[in-house]
């Protein structure tokens, strides 16, 4: 969709500009007061949004120290302004080993139809900053999507999410599932495009596989560009456990040669919530919710596989 506000597409891509340099976790910014050390603590898969309500919104990163795998102590601020002068909402979190190192946040007493500029802090180290924005509430004449799904690493660049990312008006970005791929290295696409190759290399089955195949994705720095830009609503599909997932099974899973599918699951969904910016309930298989959007689009994101498929 193109940007008629010339002054808006200006902001829009040196925003974008400003993103993708920061997205890359490579420019970490001390901002006075504390000590800064060697071991400094690294964003090195971004920021993301995500669940966006009208007065709420989940905020995520990944936070490491260099050096250990001590907890991060962090904070979380969201303003009006990418400077900071004016925070509106501010709270702690702390990023876990347990967690894979991420952490997640629920940002409230924000304002409808709002956009919104977030960082994390540890210290004198500080995140990207990303970009939000709360769902309207009332008469609303327009909607903005960008809309994905079956995102899979090796078969080719992530060029789209950058796009949408920069050069899209769209205000919210929805994924219908397949944000990942189970699969061992070579095996979906063969060959796989030049320099995508995946990780871990075997087919995913453990909790550290998963996590590492998160991982994997959050480090292209077109996707973490989109999330840096716009909250994400999103729902899995079958690949983000194995293909042709079911209640009590999948195709791509052979029972007792690859362990219990239960487990399999279990690991999937553990790492699916670490990873994603979705509000996560007492029981992680249960993600199917709604978004109202005023008065002109109620959004159901349905679960078709581990409750709606026998």
């Amino acid at each position: 969709m193109a940007i008629q506000d010339s002054s808006r597409r200006s902001f829009i891509m040196k925003l974008a500009s400003v993103s993708g340099t920061l997205a890359t976790g490579t420019l970490l910014s001390a901002c006075g007061g504390g000590s800064a050390s060697s071991n400094m603590v690294q964003f090195n898969y971004g920021v993301a949004s995500g669940d966006p309500l009208s007065n709420k919104v989940i905020l995520w990163t990944h936070a490491k120290y260099q050096n250990s795998n001590d907890p991060v102590a962090l904070t979380y601020e969201v303003a009006t302004d990418a400077t900071f002068t004016n925070v509106v909402s501010a709270g702690t979190a702390t990023a876990l080993e347990a967690a894979a190192f991420t952490a997640k946040v629920d940002a409230a007493g924000l304002a409808p139809a709002t956009d919104y500029f977030y960082r994390f802090k540890s210290d004198v180290w500080i995140s990207p900053i990303g970009r939000t924005r709360t769902l309207p509430t009332g008469t609303v004449a327009e909607v903005k999507l960008a809309v994905f799904s079956c995102s899979s690493y090796p078969h080719g660049h992530f060029h789209v999410y950058g796009e949408a990312a920069s050069k899209s008006d769209a205000q919210y970005a929805l994924h219908l599932g397949d944000y990942i791929y189970e699969y061992k290295d070579g095996e979906y696409p063969n060959p796989a495009v030049f320099g995508r190759n995946v990780l871990p290399a075997n087919e995913i089955l453990t909790l550290s596989d998963y996590r590492t195949r998160h991982a994997l994705y959050k480090s292209d720095v077109n996707l973490k560009l989109l999330h840096a830009r716009m909250p994400m609503i999103a729902i899995w599909d079958d690949h983000e456990f194995a293909n042709d997932t079911y209640m009590t099974g999948a195709e791509n899973h052979t029972e007792g040669t690859e362990g219990t599918f239960a487990a399999r699951k279990a690991a999937a969904l553990q790492a699916y919530h670490e990873w994603m910016p979705i509000r996560t309930g007492a029981d992680k298989s249960v993600i199917y919710r709604s978004f109202d959007f005023g008065n002109l689009v109620s959004l159901h994101m349905l679960d078709t596989r581990l409750i709606g498929r026998e």
